[in-house]
């Protein structure tokens, strides 16, 4: 699978804007722990936890744990997950804490987040300590998230957490495309069609497209552009290359070197499943419920 966030990692930074406009960054050296959740406002995964993560937030705020708590999904694949909503459920006394919108996925990306909600346990050196679910059944509130509960009291006891990984286990994470393209490169058409064909063969048609033309040397710069077609998702290149941004036709290379204009097919779908992997694609993923 693609980059994901494992225990004993450094926790990416991120700085994302809250519901009420204020910018909120992590900043694990100001708190004895950092939970960050991924969660949304349609999946019934995250809904039946949310009861469970907020009595967390309000039950360890004075033992100097913050809890932050994300929507990501692209609004086109869950339509629930819009500014207005998030603003609503915070209005209505829903939140313990500051909910954050990661509209360009950029967080979930440098996470390799797959599930909602999927919780990461950020100790005050900024080490992910915890990575998985809040506890071992949504449909069984009376475990009250005693997963993310004991990882936080080891990280607050100075400790080793005794069971730090477990299977993100909820709604696959609704994520965008950026098909990134350069009016002078003739590759767009076909890439665009490639792009559809592949996620259709992949079934996975909650995954958004959105097609972006490229203009001058100033957006190329500003979007890591290093020429016509790119694939992007959450700002990061499906296919990482080190050529500097330019306006041009982008090279690729199949499977045996040679020089392309477009990736080969099975290259596109290999970069779609390892790097927008949903919880049940995780190599020895088991439901935590039947384990």
């Amino acid at each position: 699978m693609g980059s994901r966030l494992d225990v004993g990692d450094i926790a990416p930074h991120f700085t994302l804007p809250a519901t009420g406009g204020e910018d909120v960054s992590l900043d694990a050296a100001s708190s004895a722990a950092t939970v960050v959740v991924f969660t949304a406002n349609g999946c019934p995964y995250a809904l039946a936890w949310h009861d469970r993560i907020q009595s967390v937030a309000r039950d360890y705020a004075d033992r100097g744990v913050r809890v932050l708590q994300i929507v990501s999904n692209d609004e086109a694949g869950a339509p629930l997950d819009t500014l207005e909503t998030m603003r609503e459920r915070v209005a209505n006394g829903e939140l313990a804490g500051p909910f954050l919108k990661d509209a360009g996925q950029t967080a979930a990306r440098a996470y390799g987040t797959v599930a909602t909600p999927e919780v990461f346990v950020v100790d005050a050196a900024g080490i992910v300590r915890y990575h998985g679910s809040p506890d071992a059944d949504h449909g069984d509130p009376a475990l009250d998230a005693d997963w993310l509960r004991a990882a936080l009291d080891a990280v607050l006891a100075g400790s080793e957490v005794g069971h730090p990984r477990t299977a993100p286990s909820g709604c696959s994470l609704k994520w965008r495309v950026e098909l990134l393209w350069w009016e002078g490169c003739p590759s767009h058409h076909d890439a665009s069609e490639l792009l559809a064909e592949v996620l259709e063969e992949l079934g996975r048609h909650e995954v958004s497209v959105v097609e972006r033309e490229v203009r001058t040397p100033t957006e190329a710069a500003a979007l890591a552009f290093p020429g016509s077609p790119t694939f992007q998702v959450g700002g990061a290149d499906l296919f990482p290359s080190e050529a500097p941004p330019a306006l041009g036709c982008r090279v690729y290379r199949t499977a045996d070197g040679r020089p392309a204009a477009l990736p080969e097919r099975e290259q596109l779908a290999e970069a779609v499943r390892s790097q927008l992997a949903r919880p049940w694609d995780l190599p020895g993923w088991v439901d935590p419920r039947r384990s």
